[in-house]
């Protein structure tokens, strides 16, 4: 029989996400998270079947994460105001984690595969009193705005104030919403 291990589960992944996010996720490898932990690799595979497994497990986490910032309210904004803001601060404060869910190949098309969407569409029809595919398309375009100002803070080849991307996203959003009220 094995010796009972230390460290659970848990601690592996949370140890996996700090590691992930002070390095990337190139830095989770089996000898840096044994020596973030403290242990030999042992433990880490007798609680995952390999690293893939625990590089998912910490995807999971960040998704955990990424959607407590996608619901947090921002003061004197909207709710689908605070989502975009919300975004591009996880991109701002949490940088590795936002890469290696919306900056990685892993195959998936960030505008329809991300568990989020349901939600983040779901504040649009509320908000604004549309459905289908002009809240789609409303998601669609404030997406790819709100992740071209979040890649650009979270690699760190563009800075902007916070009033500056308030500004930006509060006049992209009601003239993309002005076009669809006109049909457009």
């Amino acid at each position: 029989m094995p010796p009972k291990a230390k460290l659970t589960k848990q601690d592996i992944q949370a140890g996996a996400t700090e590691l992930v996010r002070e390095r990337g996720i190139a830095g989770l490898t089996a000898k840096a998270l044994a020596t973030k932990l403290k242990c030999s690799t042992q433990p880490i595979f007798w609680a995952y079947e390999n690293m893939e497994e625990v590089r998912r497990s910490v995807r999971d986490e960040a998704l955990r994460r990424f959607g407590e910032y996608l619901r947090e309210p921002q003061e004197g904004a909207s709710a689908y105001l605070s989502v975009g803001l919300n975004y591009i601060r996880f991109a701002e404060e949490e940088k590795e984690l936002f890469k290696l869910l919306f900056m990685s190949e892993d195959g998936e098309d960030i505008l329809t595969a991300h568990k989020e969407m349901p939600y983040v569409l779901s504040v649009i029809e509320q908000t604004e009193n549309i459905s289908g595919k002009d809240a789609q398309n409303v998601y669609e375009e404030m997406w790819m705005l709100s992740h071209g100002i979040a890649t650009m803070i979270a690699t760190g080849t563009a800075r902007f104030t916070k009033e500056r991307i308030r500004g930006i996203l509060h006049d992209v959003y009601y003239g993309i919403l002005q076009n669809v009220r006109k049909g457009k």
